[in-house]
C-alpha cells in the first residue's frame, strides 16, 4: 500500500479542490458563453424576419424577390446559407427559396397557433449535409402567412477558441497550483520538521530539554505545549524511577552489607555457640527487615503497574482499629506509652481488610516507634453520613515544616531521630498514601517540632 506523505496529501488535496473549482468555474463561464452566442444568433434571425415582415407591409408585389435576395446574402460572421420561406395559415409553403429547398422545417397544429398568436418558434436540426440550422418562424402583420428563414451554422471558432482559452488556463492553473500547494505545504510543515529534528535530539539522559515554543497562537504551538508537557511528566517519572532505584540500592545494601560483615567475622575464627547464636539473631533481624523492604516494594510496584487485586466488600473499621491497637499494645507497654482509643461502635466503609490494617498496621507502627517513653498515643474514630474520619495523635518527636510535603515519598525519613531507626525501609508512609487513594480517601498532616504529629485520614462511608 502506498502512504504518502503529509505534504503530499496536502498538496494533493489542494490542486483537487482547486481545479475541480476551476473545472465548474470553466464549465459555468462557457455554457454561460455559449447561451449568450446562441441567443446572439437568434436575435440576429429575429431581426432579418423582422426586415422581411417590415418589407412585407410596404411593398407585397415584390416580396419574394427581396426574401430571394435576401437569401442569398451572407454577410453575417455566424452563418454561410440561408432560406427564407413563406408559408400560409396552415402552414404550407407559399414560397421558398432555392438555396437549401430541402431545409423547410414542417410545422404542428399546435406550433402553427403558437406562432399565429404572435410567439416566435426557433428550432434547430440539421441539414442534408450534417450541419446545425437554426430556424425562426414568426408571423406575418396580417396574421394570415408565416415567415420562416434559416441559417447554416459556420464552425463556431469562438466558441471553440474561448474553450482552448479556459483550458489553457486552467490547466496553468493546475499546474501553479500544485507547485505552489507544495510550496506551502513544505512552509506550513516546516515547523514540524523542526520539532521532529529536536525531538531526536532529546535522549533519555537530557529530558530536561525543550520544544521550542513560538508566540504565534496555532496549532503547532498547542502541539509544541503539549509534548513539552509530556516530556515534563516523562522526566519526573525518570527522576522517580533513577531516585527509587538509588534509594531501594541504599536500603537494600545496608542490611545486606551488614549480614556479610557478620558472618565473615563469625568464619575467622572459633566461636562459642552464644556468640554464633547472637550473629545468627543479627542476621535474622537484617533478613526480616530486608524482607520487608522486598514485600513493600512488590506491592508499590503493583501499584504503579495497577495490577494490584483488591477485594472490596462493606467492613467495619472500627473492629479493624481495635485489633491493629490491641496487637500493638504489647510494643506500646514496653515502652511506657499510652494508647487510647474514642470511637464509633459501626463506621462502615467499602475497602480491603488487608489493605485497612497494613494502613492502620503502619501508622500506629510509627507513632509507636517515633514517641518517646512514657508518651502518648490516641485514636479517634468518627462517621457522618457520607465519611468516616479516624485521627491518630502522638506525643511524638514531631516532623518540621520544612519536611511535612516530602513524608510521603519513598525511602524518605524526615530528620536524624528518624533516620536514626533503620527498622523500617522509608516505605511505610507510601504505602498508607496508595492505600487512601485507591480507597478515594485523604490523609493530611499536621506536625510541630518536639509536640507530636497528627494523621488524619478521611474514607468514604458506605
Amino acid at each position: 500500500m502506498i502512504s504518502w506523505t503529509i505534504r503530499t496529501k496536502l498538496t494533493f488535496w489542494y490542486t483537487c479542490i482547486l481545479g475541480g473549482t476551476l473545472f465548474l468555474f470553466g464549465i459555468l463561464t462557457y455554457v454561460t458563453f455559449s447561451y449568450v452566442n446562441s441567443k446572439s444568433i437568434d436575435i440576429g434571425l429575429k431581426e432579418e424576419a423582422d426586415g422581411i415582415v417590415h418589407y412585407a407591409q410596404l411593398s407585397k408585389n415584390n416580396l419574394e424577390e427581396y426574401a430571394i435576395r435576401i437569401s442569398k446574402e451572407s454577410g453575417e460572421e455566424w452563418a454561410h446559407e440561408k432560406y427564407v420561406a413563406i408559408l400560409d395559415h396552415t402552414g404550407n409553403v407559399q414560397f421558398l427559396s432555392s438555396s437549401t429547398a430541402d431545409n423547410y422545417l414542417h410545422l404542428s397544429s399546435h406550433q402553427i397557433k403558437d406562432i399565429l398568436s404572435g410567439k416566435p418558434y426557433y428550432k434547430t436540426v440539421k441539414n442534408a449535409k450534417g450541419h446545425p440550422l437554426r430556424i425562426i418562424t414568426m408571423a406575418m402583420d396580417d396574421g394570415k402567412q408565416m415567415i420562416q428563414i434559416g441559417f447554416v451554422f459556420k464552425k463556431d471558432k469562438t466558441s471553440r477558441t474561448f474553450l482552448m482559452l479556459l483550458m489553457s488556463l486552467g490547466g496553468f492553473a493546475i499546474v501553479g497550483s500544485l507547485l505552489g500547494g507544495r510550496l506551502m505545504a513544505k512552509k506550513a510543515l516546516k515547523p514540524v520538521e523542526h520539532m521532529i529534528q529536536e525531538l531526536r535530539n532529546i535522549q533519555t539522559e537530557h529530558l530536561n530539554e525543550r520544544l521550542t515554543v513560538h508566540p504565534a497562537k496555532d496549532e503547532m504551538n498547542n502541539l509544541a505545549t503539549v509534548i513539552n508537557s509530556m516530556l515534563s511528566r516523562l522526566e519526573d517519572s525518570f527522576s522517580q524511577v533513577r531516585q527509587f532505584t538509588a534509594d531501594a540500592s541504599h536500603e537494600l545494601r545496608t542490611p545486606i552489607t551488614i549480614m556479610k560483615t557478620g558472618i565473615e567475622v563469625a568464619l575467622r575464627k572459633g566461636r562459642t555457640a552464644l556468640n554464633y547464636q547472637r550473629i545468627l539473631a543479627n542476621t535474622l533481624e537484617d533478613l526480616e527487615r530486608l524482607s520487608k523492604i522486598v514485600e513493600n516494594l512488590f506491592i508499590l510496584a503493583k501499584a504503579d503497574a495497577k495490577r494490584y487485586e483488591m477485594h472490596r466488600e462493606r467492613m467495619n473499621l472500627s473492629n479493624v482499629i481495635t485489633d491493629i491497637a490491641d496487637q500493638l499494645m504489647l510494643i506500646a507497654e514496653a515502652k511506657h506509652i499510652s494508647v487510647s482509643i474514642e470511637k464509633t461502635e459501626d463506621a462502615f466503609i467499602a475497602g480491603d481488610e488487608l489493605l485497612m490494617r497494613m494502613l492502620f498496621l503502619n501508622l500506629i507502627d510509627n507513632a509507636i516507634k517515633y514517641t518517646p517513653q512514657k508518651g502518648s498515643i490516641s485514636l479517634t474514630l468518627s462517621k457522618n453520613a457520607d465519611f468516616v474520619r479516624v485521627a491518630l495523635k502522638d506525643s511524638g518527636i514531631g516532623i518540621s515544616r520544612e519536611e511535612l510535603p516530602y513524608i510521603f515519598d519513598r525511602f524518605y525519613r524526615a530528620n536524624k531521630a528518624r533516620s536514626a531507626d533503620t527498622s523500617g525501609g522509608g516505605l511505610g508512609l507510601s504505602i498508607c498514601q496508595w492505600i487512601i487513594k485507591s480507597h478515594h480517601g485523604n490523609i493530611i498532616v499536621k506536625s510541630k517540632l518536639h509536640k507530636g504529629s497528627t494523621f488524619t485520614i478521611t474514607l468514604p462511608a458506605c
